[in-house]
């Protein structure tokens, strides 16, 4: 075969994948401009000095971890299967229907929630005391190939590392559970002491973290036997 008529060959063949993949690139670009967002209440959790844990020791406290979420949402009147959850490690980003009232979140869930880590930390002897952090926030959220993303739940994800709140956890050391809530979450339900929210117990706070500059407010439940 002559060296000009192979060259030819590898040409078009070259010029045929080059369309292929221009293709290719244009479907899913129109694929990711055909997703629409999604308003969901974003409550992000994170495990406070877990780092500090052999690998065994962070298996048997993420899996009570998960015990105790489920536990708290299913006694909260909320299903389970309704949320959309994402792994985080020592952690989980929770997603849950916009019909899903904020107050109930926050006046029912969220006590529950420090309720059942409570009698957990009181039972498990050995196992190292599992205290969290949780931002709750709302917004829009799309679902990308690989997992959730969005400017809300970027922002949920900076107010549950934020230095604010961990400074309360070290200046509360007897709390299993410090809540952070956006502005917006604060504006609209706990201000206005819907159920029986306290607003007086929420510490008005600045996030500076990467791009974000927000207001936020911090809150420690009070243990509540049987909540």
């Amino acid at each position: 075969m002559q060296p000009r008529f192979v060259q030819l060959i590898l040409a078009a063949f070259i010029l045929r994948m080059q369309t292929w993949a221009t293709g290719l690139r244009t479907k899913r670009r129109r694929a990711l401009n055909s997703i629409d967002p999604q308003y969901q209440l974003i409550v992000v959790i994170d495990t406070s000095g877990s780092s500090r844990w052999d690998d065994r020791t962070q298996l048997r406290a993420r899996t009570l971890l998960d015990e105790i979420v489920q536990t708290a949402f299913r006694a909260g009147g909320i299903a389970w299967h309704r949320i959309l959850t994402e792994d985080r490690g020592d952690g989980m980003i929770l997603l849950i229907p916009a019909t899903v009232s904020k107050t109930h979140l926050l006046d029912s869930v969220v006590p529950h929630l420090s309720a059942a880590l409570h009698e957990c930390n009181q039972q498990t002897g050995r196992t190292p005391r599992i205290r969290l952090r949780v931002a709750v926030h709302a917004g829009e959220v799309l679902r990308g190939p690989l997992g959730w993303v969005g400017t809300d739940l970027n922002l949920t994800c900076r107010l549950v590392n934020s230095r604010p709140i961990y400074r309360m956890v070290t200046h509360h050391p007897d709390a299993d559970l410090v809540l952070i809530t956006s502005e917006p979450i604060y504006q609209a339900v706990v201000r206005h002491g819907h159920g029986s929210i306290d607003p007086s117990r929420y510490t008005p706070v600045q996030i500076a973290a990467k791009e974000v500059r927000a207001k936020a407010w911090i809150h420690v439940p009070e243990y509540r036997s049987g909540s």
